[in-house]
């Protein structure tokens, strides 16, 4: 960030900043090597401290007291645990930082550095407790908050009818009413102003399509902190459960894909548009974790249209976010890329969510199909086995035509990428490699971002795969929905002041394209 112009700006330092060259992928992998067995030692010093408190307390601290003095002994044993372990945090948690941002990519838009001003949260990175800077333990805490909110939100239920093509590898083809299926969108707040939680609504709030994560849904997309943030800061969220994503509701064709359908998406573009937006509502656009491919294929492709076709109507976003993309989905859920041990849990998963489930209706279109994606040892495997189910013949079609990447370079509408140095399931090396692609000219991917106009990766030093952590003591935050108290994701918070911002940047020109 030296070269910005912005002088609140100038004393923000990266390991990497975007005005000198990439780093390498070797040495970015061989930096996550480093990162996670430091965590780990640390958290291992961490309970070796407990034990050995616990040892002197034994010997030196529990002699046998009168009854009457017992109770008034307790709270001294836990002031001294609390100021032995407090003392080992303090001394030893700095000695490692895994804190802040290892990156920032910016496009070319002079107007981004008004984003950038403006956002303070995005640009400090997340700062987990020591303890939780490891990204296997990021889970834990996430994950358990995520089971507790499922089914907490009151959404308002809205369902659509979707088709498309046979064989989406033939230019023009016409959508076939053999691939009709009914997807479900969830809305919050409702659009029903008798609503407790719509009373600061109305039809020009800006709505948030929302493309969840592998095998997730609106209840849990994964977590739903997001919604709830933005509910607080005026934005209503709509749930897209694609295909096979709505729980409950086998599909009706045999028609999915795992990253999610442009064509589906455009679909629910316009009847949201047409049918339950106002006519200057502020549109945008966000994508979780393999929700990422769709959001990013289908904005590539849409403001390619605007280029060379803006006779023909495109749907537009004041703004655009995706948190922990993979890039190239023709390597990215390799086992070197998504690594163990989930990669092998996830793949047990999605055989038995996509095709066991739906079998027999799968099987009556392509038998073969059924039996190589039950056969896959890795989530690469099951994603090439599964083209036919996506709309294309083969493999090689399927990542011609729907590999986020293709196009990415052709991207004008605002966009803001998060990725994390130490993410297990989409390694950073994703980001820094070169693409092979003859229409990127040997950039890398992170090159193509810098290069391209309106767009903005934030790579962040710890932040595992979505958890960002963040609280100095306890990743700790009140719940603006409902008064309790929630898990505090430097991510989510990062992504709500970016769409402020690019609100207050781009509205003007950009709401009602």
């Amino acid at each position: 960030l030296k070269h910005h112009s912005s002088p609140s700006l100038l004393r923000f330092t990266f390991v990497n900043s975007s005005s000198s060259p990439p780093m390498s992928s070797q040495d970015i992998e061989n930096l996550i090597s480093l990162v996670e067995p430091v965590a780990f030692f640390w958290l291992f010093i961490y309970l070796l401290l407990q034990l050995l408190v616990g040892l002197l307390w034994r010997m030196f601290g529990l002699r046998k007291e009168p009854k009457g003095n017992e109770q008034k002994k307790k709270p001294t044993k836990t002031l001294r645990t609390t100021f032995l372990v407090g003392l080992a945090s303090y001394y030893f948690g700095p000695l490692y930082s895994n804190q802040g941002l290892f990156d920032l990519i910016k496009g070319t838009d002079p107007k981004l550095d008004n984003i950038l001003s403006s956002s303070p949260t995005m640009l400090r990175g997340p700062s987990p407790p020591w303890f939780l800077q490891n990204r296997h333990m990021q889970f834990a805490p996430w994950m358990l908050q995520n089971e507790f909110h499922r089914g907490s939100i009151p959404f308002e239920r809205h369902e659509l009818n979707v088709s498309g093509c046979i064989d989406k590898g033939i230019e023009g083809c016409q959508y076939d009413e053999s691939m009709i299926d009914t997807i479900s969108l969830d809305v919050f707040p409702p659009f029903d102003p008798t609503s407790e939680f719509s009373a600061d609504f109305n039809s020009s709030s800006p709505i948030l399509l929302i493309a969840p994560g592998l095998r997730c849904h609106s209840q849990d997309m994964p977590g739903s902190m997001l919604i709830r943030l933005l509910w607080s800061q005026g934005f209503r969220t709509i749930a897209v459960n694609r295909r096979a994503h709505t729980p409950g509701r086998p599909l009706k064709a045999p028609r999915w894909n795992v990253f999610g359908d442009v064509d589906d998406l455009e679909q629910i573009y316009w009847h949201v548009k047409n049918s339950l937006a106002g006519p200057n509502t502020p549109l945008f656009l966000h994508g979780i974790s393999s929700g990422c491919a769709v959001v990013v294929r289908a904005l590539s492709l849409w403001d390619k249209r605007k280029e060379t076709h803006p006779e023909l109507p495109s749907p537009s976003f004041v703004g655009s976010s995706v948190l922990t993309p993979g890039y190239d989905t023709s390597k990215v859920l390799t086992l070197e890329r998504f690594k163990f041990p989930y990669n092998g849990l996830m793949t047990l998963m999605v055989k038995n969510h996509f095709v066991l489930q739906h079998e027999e209706l799968l099987r009556s279109m392509d038998s073969k199909a059924v039996d190589d994606s039950l056969k896959a040892a890795t989530l690469q495997d099951f994603l090439d086995a599964a083209a036919p189910f996506a709309g294309y013949k083969n493999a090689t079609a399927y990542y011609e035509g729907e590999n986020p990447v293709n196009d990415m370079h052709r991207i004008t509408t605002p966009i803001f990428v998060i990725n994390s140095v130490d993410d297990p399931c989409c390694a950073i090396s994703n980001l820094y490699e070169k693409s092979p692609y003859p229409q990127h000219d040997g950039k890398t991917f992170a090159e193509i971002v810098k290069t391209a106009k309106r767009g903005i990766i934030a790579v962040t030093k710890t932040g595992s795969h979505c958890p960002f952590l963040d609280g100095t003591f306890l990743p700790i935050t009140k719940d603006p929905l409902f008064q309790g108290y929630m898990i505090n994701s430097w991510a989510d918070s990062a992504t709500v002041e970016y769409y402020q911002n690019v609100l207050s940047v781009y509205g003007e020109e950009r709401v009602g394209l």
